[in-house]
């Protein structure tokens, strides 16, 4: 099983429910724990609902920066955002073995169409765009509906993916079958898309986990839902 290392700047892309604000939460605060300067910026100005934004103190306690939309957390959700991006990209260009980017994109197209803005910036910077999927989103449980939607993605970004990343999983009824079926569905979307499945996320699972060629990351559940 390879090991998983971050790239200095890593953009989180794809469909809405598929576990991108989790993942980012979990990859910002694994990489702090590193010692490294991490910034995560919460581009959701779609979906008012799941953003990494809602867990400030969670963040500032491990001394994740957090980059959110101006208004988020208020009564006012207006898709606005601030000029800090710029300046972050450039510091993780001068210093990437010490600072990390972590970039959390809206959901499909529509969410994906604010990162457009730097995608030039990101491009020259060598970041890594990551599509997440999952097998178990109700609208995409098919390899081939969810390989659909990245070009969508992809236009409105003005991005190129780089690579597959799987969340596939149900919490904490998640099973080794279910990760295994998971690991099958990213693993055909990746051979669609012709890119490399880089790692499959999963949360504490009882019993043994099939071994694979990705990475594999074991990582608690941070999203809380309303009935939590």
């Amino acid at each position: 099983m390879k090991e998983f290392r971050l790239a200095p700047i890593t953009v989180l892309v794809g469909h809405a429910g598929v576990g991108k604000t989790n993942v980012a939460l979990g990859l910002a605060l694994a990489e702090a724990e590193k010692g490294c300067e991490v910034t995560l910026a919460d581009l959701d100005v779609v979906n008012p609902y799941f953003r990494s934004s809602d867990y400030p103190e969670l963040l500032g306690e491990a001394g994740v920066r957090l980059i959110a939309p101006v208004l988020a957390r208020t009564t006012l959700d207006t898709p606005s955002l601030t000029g800090e991006l710029d300046a972050v990209i450039a510091q993780v260009v001068a210093d990437p073995e010490h600072s990390r980017l972590i970039i959390d994109v809206g959901g499909d197209d529509d969410g994906a169409t604010t990162i457009g803005r730097w995608s030039g910036m990101l491009r020259d910077a060598g970041a890594q765009v990551y599509y997440v999927v999952s097998a178990f989103r109700a609208l995409t449980t098919e390899p081939e509906a969810a390989a659909a939607m990245l070009s969508d993605i992809e236009e409105h970004s003005h991005l190129r993916a780089t690579a597959v990343l799987n969340t596939s999983n149900l919490g904490d009824e998640t099973t080794p079958s279910h990760v295994e079926r998971g690991r099958a569905f990213a693993r055909e979307v990746a051979r669609l898309l012709d890119l490399p499945l880089v790692a499959t996320v999963v949360p504490e699972v009882a019993g043994e986990l099939p071994d694979g060629d990705e990475s594999m990351l074991i990582m608690p559940r941070y999203v809380r839902l309303p009935w939590d």
